[in-house]
């Protein structure tokens, strides 16, 4: 007889579980490194143009205005950036907290499915040795009894 465990489709529901928040986890990083990626892109772009406008000292009023203006802009989606970098920060750590929950729970189900096993080896183990133990008496006994009834 093999084993059988009673909670198989639950550890199965337990493992889905597990997989789908691990991925939504894995998707909110991955958005989380383009958004960091991007920022630091704003930056390093707006710092760059900066410097450029801040020693053009030849460059017309109308031109320095413009570069001004565009540098504002830069700014406030850099802030939009920010803002969403640290939504998605808190987005992340709540997937993490539910995918911690998630493996926690399989983990249980799992502990509970190898606790069965090991007990269901043991009792097999104690069954294959009762018939041993039986077998072994039998042929003791059939062994005896002929050379009992001799004399």
């Amino acid at each position: 007889m093999a084993f059988e465990f009673q909670l198989e489709g639950l550890l199965r529901v337990r493992r889905l579980f597990e997989q789908q928040a691990q991925q939504r986890l894995d998707e909110s990083m991955m958005r989380l490194r383009g958004l960091e990626r991007k920022l630091q892109d704003a930056i390093a772009w707006s710092a760059k143009t900066a410097g450029i406008a801040a020693s053009a000292q030849s460059l017309p009023a109308a031109e320095l205005i413009y570069i001004d203006n565009v540098l504002r802009q830069v700014r406030r989606a850099i802030e939009r950036l920010r803002i969403k970098l640290q939504e998605e920060e808190r987005r992340a750590i709540e997937l993490r907290a539910a995918y911690l929950k998630a493996r926690l729970e399989r983990r249980m189900v799992s502990a509970l499915r190898d606790d069965a096993r090991r007990r269901y080896e043991l009792e097999v183990e104690r069954r294959e040795q009762d018939e041993v133990d039986e077998i072994f008496l039998r042929n003791l006994s059939h062994a005896r009894g002929p050379a009992a009834s001799d004399p």
